[in-house]
């Protein structure tokens, strides 16, 4: 007589296919945090670089027209040293961008994974990439409108290199923040076209 196969092991591996990753209340918690000591530190710092780019515009450069410190203009050595501190506060606001990016990832992939009934890592780590590269973009983009003028003092080719360089780099970092944002949009798809099918087939 033939032996009959056990079948039943095959429908006991079925829910671990399909367990899904879920985040908790502590994730949310977590990016909340992340967002409250984020938001002021950006918002403090975009106002100090703002401010200093106003004095530097308004007061220190009309001032500094004509003279010079040792043979070299003093224009140029002011745009200088408000292009380096300047620097400092960018890239400060981009440590503090990656904070933000974080919470905010965490609390739209808890929200919107509830509403659709699962939360999980890896639409955590789409949505960061694609809040990473749009917001990065902004603030090169802001940030090169407050550097232009002061490194066109210096030399006037240097903003025509640096606008080239940031071109190219923010069509790479849109293009990922697209692929992720894709990524997200694909699985809702197929997962939509997966309820429909069974509903049909019912």
């Amino acid at each position: 007589m033939a032996v009959k196969k056990e079948e039943p092991k095959k429908e006991e591996r079925k829910p671990e296919a399909k367990k899904p990753e879920n985040f908790g209340t502590e994730v949310y918690i977590e990016s909340a945090k992340a967002l409250r000591t984020a938001v002021p530190r950006i918002a403090l710092t975009v106002g100090a670089a703002i401010l200093i780019w106003i004095f530097g515009n308004l007061i220190f450069m009309p001032i500094a027209e004509g003279i010079e410190f040792m043979g070299y203009p003093v224009p140029e050595i002011i745009s200088f040293i408000i292009v380096v501190a300047l620097a400092i506060l960018i890239l400060t606001i981009f440590a503090d961008i990656r904070h933000l990016t974080s919470g905010l990832a965490g609390v739209l992939a808890f929200e919107i994974g509830k509403a659709a009934g699962e939360a999980r890592v890896e639409s955590y780590e789409h949505y960061k990439i694609a809040l990473n590269g749009i917001l990065y973009v902004v603030i090169v983009s802001l940030s090169f409108l407050l550097f232009s003028g002061y490194l066109a003092r210096i030399h006037s080719a240097i903003p025509a290199v640096l606008l080239i360089a940031i071109v190219i780099w923010s069509i790479f970092a849109l293009w990922r923040s697209c692929k992720a944002i894709a990524a997200e949009i694909g699985r809702s798809a197929a997962k939509a076209a997966e309820e429909l099918e069974k509903r049909v087939k019912k």
